[in-house]
């Protein structure tokens, strides 16, 4: 039975203070960038589905003008929350449903109305229904 590594070599390339390696294997390949003290703060998989970039610290994008994502579906999940800030309007579109689901949700307006329109009836549904309190 022959080694695994003889079949697929890891190629490693040194780059500055860092190593880059590509390692194949049987279910796809792996680009890994590794600093001195052994860290990997970057890996891009080869899966057969696609490719897969995990890094392993924080990632900050910026950039001059507009940033745009085009995808079938876009999935963000965090541990601890997400917060989204804009300096101007906020807009949240959708040609299917739209639906908001929290432990408790508040609606809040610093200046002007609170305005709800429906192109049909206006629902709400509670154990109790407090208005002006």
């Amino acid at each position: 039975m022959s080694d695994p590594s003889e079949r697929h070599p890891v190629r490693v390339i040194p780059v500055d203070d860092y190593r880059l390696t590509v390692e194949r294997s049987d279910h796809g390949s792996c680009i890994r960038l590794v600093d001195r003290a052994g860290a990997e703060p970057l890996r891009i998989e080869l899966r057969p589905e696609g490719p897969v970039l995990v890094l392993g610290s924080g990632l900050s994008i910026a950039v001059a003008g507009d940033l745009q994502f085009a995808a079938e579906r876009v999935a963000i999940h965090a541990r601890e929350g997400i917060e989204l800030h804009s300096g101007g309007d906020t807009v949240l579109r959708s040609e299917g449903d739209l639906v908001s689901e929290a432990r408790e949700q508040r609606l809040s307006a610093r200046r002007g109305d609170v305005r709800v329109e429906a192109n049909d009836d206006v629902k709400l549904l509670g154990e109790r229904i407090r208005l002006n309190c």
